[in-house]
């Protein structure tokens, strides 16, 4: 007996509802075919309101009395709903028993949780919020519109889906105990969500690490986890050609490789003053290794901590500590190197320089000695590139090659588009790329390598930026050619000294120390050197130590007035100018002159595509104003600068103007084996003159002026610190680390601090820093500290570079044409300058010239005059940390849970999923229609083509003609009337002519390739010409054999009520009686055999209950009989269980345990139905059921 096509049948489920326990087993229904609303409900005016969401299950396949095989079952949807706001697809969760809250958690399980978010929750987030707080690093990156994120607290967690994006830097401050405060500026996040916060999250207060809860909070700080695209739902679907195709292709376009699921409406979000060029935020070191001993304390349960006082550069930690060694791994967790490995986790902050360290158990406490750079948090400018996607290149694995500036560690990141999605991949800092990808870097040469998740969709770009090595922006300055010095400056209160009346007393050990003035300027004696002005009044003094607590320094002079004149004068070639002082005769020692002088600075500037002139590269140039003062030495002469003075006449020279040293930036040519070559930076010191102004202030006193005597006590004495003298570059913040007096001191945002505890890293406050003139204050100092200053860790910073082109992304797409509006700074005239995209994504602005690409949001820039010179003679220098945009972004927003029936937020945020895959069956048709007038009794009609799936006759109703009027040759494409030719449909009822001959072909094969443009790559060839639109491309539900079966057939000494053994192995002994399966096997049929597990109870030595998984006690058998339950959704047995197969020594307790297999595969259908008007009255989606049998 074999399997008819009557036999092939599609069944409905328990229920038919949208209630939580919708779906569940077969029953033996059939769903009528072409019968109104068999599986779903009409659609209300409320669904057309809001959009809504039905799910039903039904199951299709073999209702025959055999068990014989269904050969690769399968089914897909032939004909989609002709109403363009309806949609359907079909699913399988592969569960015979699931109702539709497990097929709702199939669906929404498209995203799952991942690692940590690049953010934190700032303060307690309130039940009912449609707005979350956050507070993040600057470097780290921003959440994006759309992206969706879960939030954990214990056992309460709820994803969110990122509807809007507000940032701003603040600055906060945080106290480490006992007056130690520390400033420091993060990045506020006010993110938007697109449901309201069904429980409160509690956030915590922010510190240089992250953030805490409050000490008089009992609620532990919430977690906000990223998402990553699990997409466990896999959707099939159909959708028509885009594009007619000819017989022997490998590739076809569908409209579109995407269904709607999830009912959503569009809105626009705006993108205001983004940064385009963005930086990215790094550690560097800033010096030599050190080594310090350190303390652990224990925080709470198994973990501990302890601080190092300042930054560390990633990957130069050694730790030592409780008889084990360990380092950290570049990207702030530790590894073990040696020794005992007692921690179960290390992690360490790299700009705070916190260490934590957890154990099971009790934390540790105790000391411990580290070895590490210091570091400080700068932030470089990216360096940015990208490799169009066309299908020549599209592919899994790239590299790069980035040797000319490889990127330093912690900063490359690379995006790339799949399937309509931006995804990223990042190097954390020790080289092995992660995120939506893997890869690899060599820093040494900047070689890398990407694989990536996804294929990359055609018309993109894969893109990356990073900040290079090779960035002058920083120098370290440490070691024997920095002699930074320790001083005491004081302003006296008067101005117009005698030179050579001044003097200085302080005690040093209770012994008098005297500094007197040697009336040129220069200070000498037994407590130190130094120099004065006399015009000016100020003192600056190198002591030999500083003075005894509780003293201070006297300060004696006489004191006269004086005169301040303008003079008007210009210098030669040569930088000399020359006058007459007013007021002649003047006092020798008495004469000050400022004056100001420009200087030229550069910068090297990154270029993109430009052949450089001569060598010469690019670069960002500025001038410098230098504020220059000098004083007469008493002998006709001026100190530090070439001249003289007549100070009977007044007449003067003086070298206003002089040579300075510029450093200029060029590229040399690097041959590179059979490799095109590449162009070195090098770097050469060029002499240049000042430019004067052509104004000198001049204060002088006359020959006959008389002076009287002045006392100033100085009772603290400030020290200043002269940490770089003769460098002229600003220090960066938090860089710096020295030693004073036998004190080592750090800077924390502006603040002095010594005596860093590394328990709690708390210190003393003792004075400042001003990063710009490169000195320190210190108005705490132990006293006999001499003048020496050791630098051990110091980082000066340069002008920023400058570009001549741009590529980056926005952060969500599609764009709004024409709303993308780019504003720069120009380098050479500091003009602001926009340009706004036209609705072809065209930037033409003077200078702003490129294009944007609306549907990725990838923007290409090129600032130049000429877009056709490719001499780089017309390149605009813009500085890329000014570099900005606004503009608009779609983002779709998805509805109401309740109203459409599932929770849209872990969903894809327009709502549309992928109905093609790589690997998928694919079937291929088109219906033709011939249409014949009046058929003849007899004849045959011969089709335009052959090899048909199908062909029918149908009437001009489009009713079936009765199958025994025709007969089909479907090999030759051929119809044959019968003799005679009766016009009726099988009901016996007349038809109207003409008829119409539906002729249906296809094709079935894999895919080999999705793009989202909807391009399909195809296994095999097409073997037709196939037109556009009516043909229909198809995704198909595969179940493969469906058959009727039984398996895993066991006995159990032993079956326990209370918990019985569900698995496929026995629990305990087996059983020696036993039942002969070979000879006797148990009979099923795909009619009435079901999905189950089955145990067979024995009460009693020949008697035995029969019990299901799920039914529980259906029946009760007997050895000396046949045992066949009944399905009752088919009026057919279960099973049959045959008495002749039954061996004796059961006894109760016993149990016969096995499985069945019905002939049926479960499917979940959904109909989307979106908002809006409907356009059909009466419609109707097609699903075939598919497979062979003999």
């Amino acid at each position: 007996m074999t399997i008819s096509v009557n036999d092939i049948k599609l069944l409905k489920s328990q229920r038919l509802t949208d209630e939580d326990d919708g779906g569940g087993r077969a029953t033996g229904q059939a769903v009528v075919d072409s019968e109104v609303n068999n599986l779903f409900p009409d659609i209300s005016r409320l669904d057309r309101t809001t959009g809504r969401i039905n799910l039903r299950k039904v199951f299709a396949g073999v209702v025959s009395t055999n068990s014989d095989a269904y050969l690769g079952g399968h089914a897909i949807l032939t004909k989609a709903p002709a109403d363009p706001r309806v949609s359907v697809l079909l699913f399988n969760t592969g569960s015979q028993t699931d109702e539709r809250k497990d097929a709702r958690n199939a669906i929404e399980s498209f995203v799952v949780p991942a690692v940590a978010a690049p953010f934190e929750l700032l303060g307690n987030q309130l039940q009912g919020q449609r707005a979350i707080a956050g507070i993040q690093r600057e470097e780290q990156r921003l959440p994006e519109i759309g992206e969706v994120y879960q939030l954990v607290n214990g056992s309460l967690s709820q994803y969110v889906r990122i509807t809007g994006v507000e940032a701003r830097l603040e600055s906060f401050t945080y106290d480490y105990g006992n007056g130690n405060f520390v400033n420091f500026t993060r990045r506020r996040l006010d993110l938007s969500i697109s449901s309201p916060l069904l429980n409160a999250f509690a956030g915590g207060t922010p510190t240089p690490a992250g953030t805490v809860m409050t000490g008089t909070s009992a609620a532990t700080k919430s977690q906000v986890l990223t998402t990553q695209v699990a997409d466990a739902a896999h959707y099939y679907g159909i959708s028509p050609l885009a594009e007619a195709v000819t017989q022997g292709v490998l590739s076809l376009k569908v409209k579109s490789v995407y269904s709607q699921l999830v009912p959503s409406t569009t809105r626009e979000n705006a993108l205001i003053d983004q940064l385009a060029g963005y930086q990215r935020r790094l550690v560097l070191a800033t010096g030599p290794a050190r080594s310090v001993n350190l303390t652990v304390a224990m925080v709470s349960g198994g973990q501990s901590r302890t601080f190092l006082g300042t930054a560390c550069a990633p990957g130069t930690l050694s730790l030592t500590v409780n008889s084990g060694v360990f380092a950290d791994d570049s990207a702030g967790k530790l590894r073990f190197i040696s020794g005992s490995n007692w921690i179960t986790a290390g992690t360490i902050d790299y700009e705070t320089g916190e260490i934590n360290l957890t154990r099971t158990g009790a934390g540790f406490t105790g000391s411990a000695t580290a070895s590490y750079q210091p570091g400080a948090a700068a932030t470089g400018e990216a360096v940015t590139g990208e490799i169009p996607i066309d299908l020549s290149n599209r592919g899994y694995v790239y590299t790069l090659s980035l040797s000319d500036a490889p990127p330093m560690p912690g900063t490359l990141e690379v995006s790339y588009m799949a399937l309509g999605k931006w995804q990223t991949i990042r190097d954390p800092g020790n080289g092995e790329l992660t995120g939506e990808g893997t890869g690899s870097i060599a820093f040494a040469t900047g070689s890398v390598s990407l694989t990536l998740n996804a294929l990359p969709d055609v018309g993109s770009s894969v893109i990356w930026a990073y900040v290079g090595q090779n960035s002058a922006a920083f120098t370290q300055r440490t070691g024997v050619s920095v002699q930074a010095k320790a001083k005491v400056s004081r302003t006296l209160p008067h101005q117009g000294l005698l030179p050579g009346s001044y003097s200085a007393t302080f005690k040093v050990g209770g012994v008098t120390k005297t500094i007197t003035d040697a009336g040129n300027g220069t200070l000498s004696g037994s407590g130190g050197s130094g120099v004065i002005n006399y015009a000016a009044g100020t003192v600056s003094m190198e002591l030999v130590a500083t003075p005894d607590a509780g003293t201070g320094i006297t300060h004696a002079y006489q004191q006269g007035s004086f005169t301040d004149t303008p003079l008007a004068v210009t210098s030669d070639s040569s930088g000399v100018c020359s006058g007459t002082i007013p007021g002649a005769p003047l006092k020798p020692g008495s004469v000050q002159i400022g004056w100001v002088t420009k200087q030229r600075q550069a910068v090297p500037a990154i270029d993109k595509g430009v052949t450089s002139s001569g060598n010469t590269l690019p670069v960002y140039e500025s001038e410098v104003l230098v504020n220059n003062t000098i004083t007469d030495n008493g002998s006709g002469g001026w100190i530090g600068r070439t001249g003289s003075i007549n100070y009977q006449t007044g007449a003067f020279s003086l070298q206003a103007a002089q040579l300075y040293t510029l450093k200029e930036y060029t590229y040399a040519t690097k041959k590179n084996g059979f490799k095109p070559d590449t162009l070195q930076l090098v770097t050469t010191n060029t002499s240049l003159m000042e430019s004067f102004g052509g104004t000198l202030s001049i204060r002088a006193q006359a020959n006959g002026q008389s002076y009287g005597a002045q006392t100033d006590v100085q009772t603290v004495a400030p020290v200043t610190l002269d940490l770089l003298p003769g460098i002229a570059e600003s220090i960066l913040p938090g860089s710096l680390v020295f030693t004073w007096g036998g004190e080592t001191y750090v800077d924390r945002s502006g603040v002095l601090y010594k005596n860093i505890s590394s328990s709690t890293n708390a210190g003393t406050a003792v004075g400042s820093v001003d990063y710009a003139a490169r000195t320190a204050t210190l108005s705490t100092y132990s006293a006999g500290a001499g003048s020496a200053v050791t630098l051990l860790a110091c980082l000066t910073t340069n002008a920023g570079f400058a570009v001549n082109a741009m590529t980056f992304r926005t952060p969500g797409a599609p764009l709004r044409a024409g709303s993308l509006q780019v504003t720069a700074v120009r380098v050479d005239t500091a003009q602001v300058v926009t340009a706004t995209a036209d609705a072809n994504g065209v930037f033409n602005g003077a200078v702003i010239k490129g294009t944007v690409d609306i549907a990725t949001g990838i923007v290409r820039l090129r600032f130049t005059s000429n877009l056709n010179d490719q001499t780089g003679a017309s390149d605009i220098r813009v500085i890329p940390i000014l570099l900005r945009y606004n503009g608009v972004v779609y983002s779709t927003l998805p509805l109401d849970a309740s109203l459409i029936g599932l929770d849209p937020v872990r969903l894809p945020s327009d709502g549309r999923v992928p109905i093609y895959r790589q690997g998928d069956v694919l079937v291929i048709a088109h219906t033709a229609q011939t249409t014949v007038a009046s058929p003849a009794a007899g004849g045959t009609l011969q089709l335009a083509r052959q090899q048909q799936a199908a062909i029918e006759v149908v009437d001009a109703n489009g009713v079936a003609l009765r199958a025994a009027s025709y007969s089909v040759n479907r090999e030759l494409g051929r119809v044959t009337w019968a003799n005679p030719m009766v016009l009726q449909d099988a009901s016996g009822n007349p038809l109207t002519l003409p008829l119409v001959v539906r002729d249906r072909v296809e094709h079935m094969t894999l895919c080999t390739e999705v793009q989202i443009s909807g391009q399909l790559g195809l296994a095999s060839p097409l073997p037709w010409d196939l037109p556009a639109n009516d043909t229909m491309v198809s995704s198909a539900v595969s179940w493969g054999d469906l058959q009727s079966r039984y398996h895993h057939w066991f006995t159990q000494k032993t079956w326990s009520t209370g918990s019985p053994n569900w698995t496929d192995v026995p629990v305990g002994d087996t059983t020696t009686a036993n039942y002969n399966t070979l000879s006797y096997p148990p009979i099923v049929t795909n009619q009435g055999t079901i999905d189950g597990k089955w145990a067979l109870v024995f009460t009693s030595a020949t008697q035995f209950q029969v019990v299901e998984e799920k039914l529980g006690v259906i029946s009760t058998g007997t050895t000396s009989s046949d045992c066949a339950p009944i399905n009752p959704e088919t009026n057919t047995p279960y099973f049959t269980i045959r008495a002749a197969g039954w061996g004796g020594g059961w006894a109760a307790a016993n149990a016969v345990r096995f499985n069945t297999d019905s002939a049926l595969g479960p499917l979940w259908i959904a109909r989307t139905v979106l908002s809006g008007q409907g356009t059909v009255d009466d419609d109707q989606f097609k699903l075939q059921i598919r497979g062979d049998a003999d």
